[in-house]
């Protein structure tokens, strides 16, 4: 067999984090939202990861249920730069561990020209 190379912990981000929180604790959307003074809506928008909450309330996770606020901020962070760029969080990590100083640049589709033709009428 072959020496299998030390398999690197995921970047942790909030859905990951919340979704943990959730078997381990046995908590429900509202329960959630409760704890952290938010509305169900914006608890399901993190879990999705359509919304990335800010430092106040990852704090705030923490405090209640425990874990690491910076590594649970840094997974934050990534889905923030993954959401602005259009990358997915897997290419991040791909490229933060690669030690790269910057992200690859996506080229802006062309413009087209938009310019109507004028066609004849009549014959």
């Amino acid at each position: 067999m072959g020496i299998r190379a030390p398999s690197r912990p995921p970047i942790l981000t909030v859905p990951g984090y919340l979704t943990a929180v959730r078997t381990v604790h046995g908590l429900t959307v509202t329960e959630m939202a409760r704890a952290l003074r938010v509305s169900q809506s914006v608890v399901r928008r993190w879990m999705h990861g359509r919304l990335v909450p800010p430092w106040r309330r990852v704090k705030a996770m923490v405090a209640l249920w425990g874990g690491d606020a910076e590594v649970l901020g840094l997974g934050a962070a990534v889905q923030r730069h993954c959401r602005s760029t259009g990358t997915t969080v897997e290419e991040a990590v791909r490229i933060i561990r690669a030690g790269r100083r910057t992200a690859p640049v996506r080229r802006a589709a062309s413009a087209r020209d938009r310019r109507q033709l004028s066609l004849p009428i009549g014959g």
